[in-house]
């Protein structure tokens, strides 16, 4: 196929696309929306290495596992949120990537906190970002661990759980991820939960030793 058919055929399923978006991102049309990408030989061979469609892919993903995951009461907001175009979601898939970037490559901290900012007000859910982090970063898990801990400090425990918990499913056994885990799931009370990420740590420490301890006493008497 020479350059230029190829060229029609990108240009025709961009067109489909963002026009799906446009019309809508809820549950059903994005149901649709994967079942038409699905039965798309174009897309089946641009989405892994046409950068548009390399994106839309990984979104695609990133939605499935908020659909499975994300059923908590007050999160409503999925990867989609505001997501109108396929340059709209090449713009949110660089942004979070660029608050990554910011850590990785160590900019001032207020520049850190601009795009934590970014990425709260955009809804941007612990699976995303974490997804994002691991595809596109060097330094993984210093990455993951900064924003779970910058999401902490503005209050987004909830979705510094999600990121710390997708963290530790993607690098299992890593004991800096385990603990930031387990602080959260104390915070909010998730008190088996902490018990048993803690329990887990081979070799444990006195400190941790000692907070296992609280913890069965606590879980004991809940």
């Amino acid at each position: 196929m020479c350059l230029k058919q190829q060229y029609g055929k990108w240009l025709r399923l961009k067109e489909e696309v963002d026009l799906r978006l446009a019309r809508g991102t809820d549950f059903q049309r994005m149901k649709e929306l994967i079942l038409f990408l699905g039965q798309e030989q174009t897309y089946l061979e641009l989405r892994q290495k046409e950068g548009r469609m390399m994106m839309l892919d990984c979104f695609l993903g990133i939605w499935l596992e908020e659909k499975r995951i994300l059923q908590q009461p007050g999160i409503a907001e999925d990867i989609f949120y505001q997501v109108g175009s396929l340059s709209a979601l090449a713009h949110k898939y660089r942004q979070i990537l660029y608050c990554a970037l910011r850590i990785e490559n160590k900019v001032p901290e207020s520049y850190v906190k601009q795009a934590i900012t970014w990425l709260l007000e955009q809804r941007i859910s612990g699976v995303a970002i974490g997804k994002i982090v691991i595809l596109e970063t060097k330094e993984k898990e210093d990455n993951l661990l900064h924003i779970a801990q910058a999401l902490k400090k503005e209050g987004a425990t909830g979705n510094a759980l999600l990121l710390l918990a997708y963290a530790n499913r993607s690098f299992p056994g890593r004991e800096r991820l385990i603990l930031e885990e387990a602080d959260c799931r104390i915070q909010i009370q998730h008190w088996e939960k902490a018990y048993e990420l803690l329990k887990a740590i081979e070799n444990p420490t006195a400190e941790i030793r000692d907070i296992l301890a609280i913890l069965r006493q606590v879980i004991k008497n809940g």
